[in-house]
């Protein structure tokens, strides 16, 4: 994960280099992309010395889908056809619990390809919805092969990523059978992970459940109040990161690391979004972002202000802007990459605006 990160990105860390992972630490941390987990791994492992306090090893609460066979080859969006046969064999899942991974489950969603796999021999309209049917009949148009009438016609590596489509119970509901053994399995994995963190391990959770598709920090999904209610941590620590990619060369992601707090001891929830906001670091992009978009220029003076009034409210900030000098450069870079990279300033702009509550 160290050697993905820091070839891949440019990471700035806020925070202790140093810490303990107290027993019971239940570790809250904002959803920005896919790469999060290689990005925070080395940071706890090396700041807390997990190697030396090995009674102190973390763990971490990941999507269920994770532990799939074909989830390198269904769950990324732009893989070739070609990437998507050669990986579809490949499955992690059963390695996965020797590097405390956990699997989290939905008892009311799944991939499809879970749905069908649980009757191969039933007609694909009697399982999955019947637009998500038509979406695999028209690749295998597309493909030249023949239309596919049962679920087990389609469980092949063409239809990976439609194999990842998530299906909710209210869209098939006549798989009462499956929904139950979901529901069972859901339970499960939930009292593991109340069991590990009441029993004085460390777990690492992403309350949101997924990476962010608009830049908005939150909603998080339910479930924490009953994980904290039950599993009673003895301490959070927080973590947020903030991925600025308007510069030259690798995308720079500024990482906060605590300090740790006692949990919330009411409206969990809206109490950890606030720890949240409040830890997501200030970058030059966010701003950027923010005010190109609501159709004004970015300018030093402004930068300043919005650098100002992050330490005056106590919120981190990328320290490349601390520096009047090295922050006139880093808004001129940023200009300027805004104008090759307009895509990305949708996300940078909601993410500058949901941190401060705009």
């Amino acid at each position: 994960m160290w050697a993905y990160s820091n070839a891949a990105l440019r990471v700035v860390v806020l925070g202790p280099r140093r810490f303990r992972l107290e027993p019971r630490t239940l570790i809250v941390s904002t959803h920005r992309r896919e790469t999060d987990v290689p990005v925070i791994g080395p940071l706890l492992y090396f700041g807390g010395r997990l190697w030396r306090h090995r009674d102190e090893r973390m763990s971490f609460a990941a999507r269920d889908d994770m532990f799939l066979p074909g989830f390198f080859a269904g769950f990324p969006p732009d893989l070739s056809p070609r990437a998507r046969r050669l990986l579809f064999p490949i499955g992690v899942g059963r390695f996965l619990p020797r590097v405390q991974v956990r699997p989290i489950s939905s008892a009311s969603v799944a991939r499809a390809g879970e749905l069908l796999h649980s009757r191969p021999d039933s007609a694909l309209e009697d399982v999955i919805p019947a637009a998500l049917a038509d979406a695999f009949r028209s690749r295998s148009a597309d493909r030249g092969r023949p239309l596919p009438q049962l679920s087990g016609d389609v469980l092949r590596s063409e239809y990976a990523d439609l194999l990842w489509r998530p299906v909710t119970r209210e869209e098939a509901p006549n798989l009462d059978g499956f929904w139950g053994a979901r529901a069972a399995t859901a339970s499960a994995d939930f009292r593991r992970l109340v069991e590990l963190v009441h029993g004085g391990g460390s777990l690492l959770v992403f309350p949101e459940g997924r990476p962010s598709p608009d830049g908005e920090i939150g909603p998080l999904r339910r479930g924490l109040s009953a994980l904290v209610r039950r599993a009673r941590p003895a301490w959070f620590l927080p973590i947020a990161l903030a991925y600025d990619p308007l510069r030259r060369g690798r995308t720079r992601v500024v990482v906060t690391v605590g300090p740790r707090v006692e949990p919330p001891a009411e409206d969990v929830e809206p109490a950890t979004l606030e720890l949240l906001h409040r830890a997501t670091p200030l970058t030059c992009g966010q701003y950027v972002a923010h005010e190109l978009l609501a159709g004004r220029d970015p300018d030093a003076e402004g930068l300043g202000q919005a650098v100002e009034q992050s330490r005056a409210q106590q919120r981190p900030v990328d320290p490349q802007l601390l520096d009047p000098e090295q922050r006139r450069i880093r808004l001129a870079e940023a200009i300027a990459a805004a104008e090759r990279r307009p895509g990305e300033l949708p996300f940078l702009a909601r993410e500058y605006a949901s941190a401060r509550g705009l």
